[in-house]
Formats: structure tokens, sequence, C-alpha cells
């Protein structure tokens, strides 16, 4: 595949630091396993975050084809309709499939930053509980219905 490097944004350094370090109070195994929750969240957040100024950047290859990528490429075509994104091996279409990610992750990752310090005792299942709330969703429309509603704060 393509040599690209996954970006991180130089001012969540923090956020990377403090979940992953063991000697504190780390949940994470790798910024990878960050990376990736966070680009989830992102994406059910509705929050995608543009960056220039980066962090050390993720390898590629730590990225698993089999667990990892398919939610990449999910969420790459959710985004823009485009199949090409996920078959075209021009490395333009691979770029724009990473940086879909990276701005979903630097989104989702102050999100998940505060439900991990909303109660670091029960971190794990404030991440849980928050995952299972989109449990019901069966379409982007009840996933935009459910959006609206809590920026409404219904």
């Amino acid at each position: 595949m393509f040599n690209r490097r996954i970006r991180r944004p130089k001012e969540q350094e923090h956020i990377y630091t403090k979940l992953t370090d063991k000697n504190e109070f780390g949940i994470f195994e790798s910024y990878k396993d960050l990376f990736m929750l966070s680009l989830v969240v992102g994406y059910l957040e509705d929050k995608r975050h543009p960056f220039n100024e980066t962090l050390e950047q993720l390898h590629w290859q730590v990225f698993k084809e089999r667990t990892d990528e398919p939610i990449i490429n999910m969420i790459a075509f959710l985004e823009t309709q485009n199949f090409m994104l996920l078959s075209s091996p021009t490395e333009e279409h691979f770029d724009e499939k990473i940086t879909i990610a990276e701005e979903y992750a630097a989104g989702g990752a102050e999100k998940v930053y505060n439900l991990v310090m909303e109660d670091e005792k029960n971190a794990l299942q404030k991440i849980i509980d928050y995952l299972q709330e989109f449990e019901e969703i069966q379409d982007e429309q009840q996933l935009k219905k459910k959006r609206l509603k809590e920026n409404l704060n219904l």
C-alpha cells in the first residue's frame, strides 16, 4: 500500500499522552486504539476537525486490515458516497480517505477524553454506555435526529 502516515493534531497531545500512559491512568493500549475510537465518536457526533500542526504520526502498518481498515472505509464512504475511495488504488483516493479519518478522529478525541475524565474509575463503562446510546439507530436519518435532539438539549 502507500507509505502514508496517519496524522494527529498537535493540540491534542495531552489527550493521547494521558489516555495511553500506563504509569498513570491510560486506558488505551496504543495511540492507534485511541485514534480508532475517536474516529467512530467523531463520526457519531458529526465532528470533523481539520488541522495543520501534527504530532508524531502513526504508521499505516499499525492499523489492522481486518478490523481497522473496514471502519475507516465505511466512514469514508458514508461521508462521501464515493466507492472510488474504497476500491481505487490511487494515492489521491487513499489520501482523501485517510484525511476524513484523521479529521473525524480529531473531532472525537475531545469527547472521548471528556467521557474518561468525567469518571476515571468507571471510564470504560462510561464509554460503553455512550456507545450503547447509538445501538438502536438503524440509519443516517435516525442518527441525524439523535444529534439534533442532543444539540437542542431535549
